[in-house]
């Protein structure tokens, strides 16, 4: 106010925040919108999977890591850090960090351990990814952030009711789409395609479910990005 009546002649320039409501904490689109690339991590009971995408559309890296300290036995909090330390330490360098936030329900109380478990990963990661200083700009989001799976889930049409169903079918398109069309949802390297041909078939589905999980996340991120309702 004071400043209006001392420079009349300037006005405050009013920037308009659009926020994307897919991830949390909810950001400011412009961020997520000039990230060069993306990781996508995704964590299951015996392993963490992640897919590296840049803004093109076009797979980085795509890799697991078996974790052999989780549910196993008695909770050890320095075994599974032990686990976690050595996964980030794989992970390559991106602008965001996105961690699935999974839907298990706390009234369904025979899942509990399971629920416990996603949340002390889910704890560790975000704690082992974000800068320890983070920078003096209040207005600069954190570097890692969580994508609802329940919202992957409806973005790809895999939600019956409250649960998801496997996303292996939609990979496995994706993939075919990558060598047999001129613009496919999404580009992978040769490389990764001959590494994953057969994870993704239906007898061995259980194999490649992180990595059908982490791609599907980092997809779904892209699109809805694009998307400026959600």
């Amino acid at each position: 106010v004071f400043n209006s009546i001392l420079a009349p002649g300037k006005k405050e320039r009013k920037v308009r925040v659009q926020l994307a409501k897919f991830i949390r904490p909810e950001v400011d689109r412009s961020w997520l919108e000039d990230a060069a690339s993306i990781v996508s991590v995704t964590c299951g009971t015996n392993k963490i999977a992640w897919a590296h995408v840049d803004r093109g559309m076009t797979v980085l890296d795509w890799q697991q890591q078996e974790c052999p300290n989780f549910l196993k036995g008695t909770y050890l909090a320095s075994a599974y850090l032990n686990d976690v330390s050595s996964v980030v330490s794989l992970l390559p360098s991106a602008d965001f960090y996105l961690i699935e936030k999974p839907s298990i329900s706390v009234q369904n109380t025979a899942l509990f351990p399971i629920m416990a478990h996603m949340r002390a990963v889910e704890a560790m990661l975000f704690a082992l990814l974000e800068p320890r200083i983070s920078p003096p700009e209040t207005n600069i989001p954190p570097r890692v952030l969580n994508m609802m799976r329940v919202a992957v889930g409806r973005h790809f049409g895999l939600m019956v009711g409250e649960s998801r169903t496997s996303g292996a079918q939609t990979v496995r398109q994706m993939m075919t789409e990558s060598v047999t069309q001129k613009f496919p949802r999404i580009n992978f390297p040769q490389e990764l395609l001959v590494r994953y041909r057969n994870y993704f078939q239906m007898g061995s589905r259980r194999e490649g479910e992180e990595l059908c999980d982490a791609l599907l996340q980092a997809v779904a991120f892209y699109e809805l990005l694009s998307d400026s309702s959600c």
